[in-house]
């Protein structure tokens, strides 16, 4: 453990370093870092441009209430990334053609250019993230994760 809580604090503050969610929130971070210095490096776009540039990718169209819905991101943050993914000729808005108040997204062939270069680096970073744990550890990861996750909807705690 790559623990860098000093050990001269007040033991309830070193505790904190037990705490799953801080642990959780460590690898997070760095994983965040990891993989947007890829994503710059590789395609100019930040982490959370790739999250929307992806889900859009892979559903073909989409609407800014899907990439909510489905990213759990902010509402404010999924609408400004939309709106600069638009200025940067990487996403298309356009009307719905039932419903002129939705707007569908779409990737811009330098959108799908974007996505197209990103994801096979992304699926390597994956691979690589994997190669120390069996496939037994990554099943049992994705069922922790999926418990926990249901388990953070409780706002009863």
């Amino acid at each position: 453990m790559n623990d860098e809580t000093p050990t001269t604090l007040n033991p309830q503050l070193a505790q904190l370093s037990n705490f799953l969610t801080y642990r959780i929130s460590r690898v997070h971070q760095k994983l965040n870092v990891q993989a947007s210095k890829i994503l710059n490096d590789s395609v100019g776009v930040t982490l959370n441009q790739w999250r929307m540039i992806a889900f859009i990718g892979g559903a073909e169209t989409v609407t800014a209430s899907e990439l909510v819905r489905y990213t759990t991101m902010d509402k404010g943050l999924v609408s400004r990334n939309v709106k600069s993914l638009i200025e940067s000729g990487l996403v298309a808005s356009f009307n719905h053609e039932k419903d002129s108040r939705v707007h569908l997204l779409s990737l811009t062939p330098a959108g799908e250019l974007v996505f197209e270069t990103a994801l096979p680096k992304m699926r390597r970073r994956q691979a690589k993230l994997q190669d120390n744990l069996s496939r037994e550890d990554v099943a049992t990861l994705r069922r922790i994760l999926e418990t926990l996750e249901i388990a953070a909807e409780d706002t009863e705690t």
